[in-house]
């Protein structure tokens, strides 16, 4: 067990300048899941209640090959799992990945990407809202009518009066396609109740998105209302929607879709970390749509798998350039200066890093696919 300490901090090299952090271990970790499958997190929300709702997905290696949905509620005060569900691929469908999730401590909402066939050619995407209970008991899960052939969730939201859904609705097939942003309302009773499409185009499947009432924030590569071939253009860009209508498109960033990492920071700031070869560009696009950083990062380490920030520090899963198979590394990144240091003291290989109030929080796995959630005290 760990007992709580400080953060130890390393650097990378002599190029990376010092950075002072006053990080400790919250707790021990919490033992997510065994490890007797392949799993992932997409997404932790944390509630105001403490609880954190986590979802992802999980595939077993030696199993059917279909991935089912993935969602936990975890207490952080009590520093366990209060329940885990593993959710096959609704009516009858191949594959589920569960992408979005919210919860009041009470009721746990989900949104996930279900998949028509195994087959990629053959397969339409389709988009479900799950609910479950304090128990982690389901009611019967929601398909979203968003009258779209591939349908892709950014994020939901829920209120007293319902849940809403924000994501991709995509129509036609390789040879040419129609992109558009669908916001889809179901009541309290998770009854349909309205769904509208912004037919100028949409972010791709692998988008950030946040939503919260009728404010969307989001962040990744762009394709325009109609594209030819089987290749989405490469055009990273981060958007505000407000009320069904873009209040905002920039790009701040050059590079491939795959290059660049996107998070939202509490401030409704939209954080990229960019990355062409060995270079690393910090931005920062604000509430009002300007961009307020645009720095170049000291580093050593390429790819970016994860990213979460505050308002003074980003931190991202990056791995080592030209090996991205060797372990990924969990940084923190000034926001200011671009200097990047090392953050050590965890158990397991980060996987995903994320912020929750005064808290970071890091999904780890170990040597036999044990995941971990470790909580660094900021």
């Amino acid at each position: 067990m760990l007992h709580k300490k400080s953060l130890l901090l390393a650097l990378f090299g002599p190029a990376l300048l010092p950075l002072t952090l006053s990080l400790s271990c919250a707790a021990a970790p919490i033992v997510l899941t065994k490890g007797e499958t392949s799993d992932s997190i997409n997404r932790v929300y944390a509630s105001p209640t403490g609880d954190l709702c986590l979802a992802g997905q999980r595939f077993d290696p030696e199993g059917d090959a279909r991935t089912r949905g993935l969602i936990l509620l975890v207490s952080l005060s009590k520093q366990r799992v209060l329940w885990q569900r593993t959710v096959e691929p609704p009516d009858e469908n191949e594959g589920s990945r569960f992408m979005a999730c919210r919860t009041d401590g009470q009721l746990t909402y989900a949104a996930a990407n279900v998949d028509t066939s195994t087959i990629r050619t053959d397969t339409h995407g389709l988009v479900y809202v799950y609910q479950f209970d304090t128990a982690g008991k389901m009611a019967k899960p929601v398909r979203l009518a968003t009258t779209a052939d591939n349908a892709f969730v950014y994020d939901l939201d829920v209120d007293a009066d319902g849940v809403s859904v924000i994501g991709m609705a995509q129509d036609g097939r390789a040879q040419r396609r129609t992109n558009g942003i669908f916001l889809a309302r179901l009541d309290a009773g998770l009854r349909p109740a309205g769904t509208t499409t912004l037919p100028t185009g949409a972010y791709d499947w692998s988008a950030t998105g946040r939503l919260s009432g009728r404010t969307a924030l989001l962040g990744g590569n762009f394709a325009p209302a109609a594209i030819s071939g089987g290749d989405w253009p490469h055009d990273y860009a981060v958007s505000k929607i407000v009320a069904g209508k873009y209040s905002f498109s920039v790009r701040p960033q050059r590079g491939k879709r795959g290059d660049i990492a996107t998070t939202i920071t509490a401030a409704n700031e939209i954080v990229s970390l960019g990355v062409q070869g060995t270079a690393s560009r910090l931005t920062v696009v604000g509430a009002d749509g300007k961009v307020s950083t645009d720095t170049a990062v000291r580093s050593t380490l390429c790819e970016v798998g994860s990213l979460a920030a505050t308002a003074r520090t980003v931190y991202a899963v990056r791995a080592p350039c030209g090996d991205p198979t060797r372990p990924h590394r969990l940084v923190a990144i000034d926001r200011a200066s671009g200097s990047e240091t090392a953050v050590g003291a965890i158990v397991g290989v980060p996987q995903d890093v994320f912020v929750a109030a005064d808290r970071v929080l890091v999904v780890t796995k170990q040597g036999d696919d044990t995941l971990l959630l470790e909580t660094l005290q900021r």
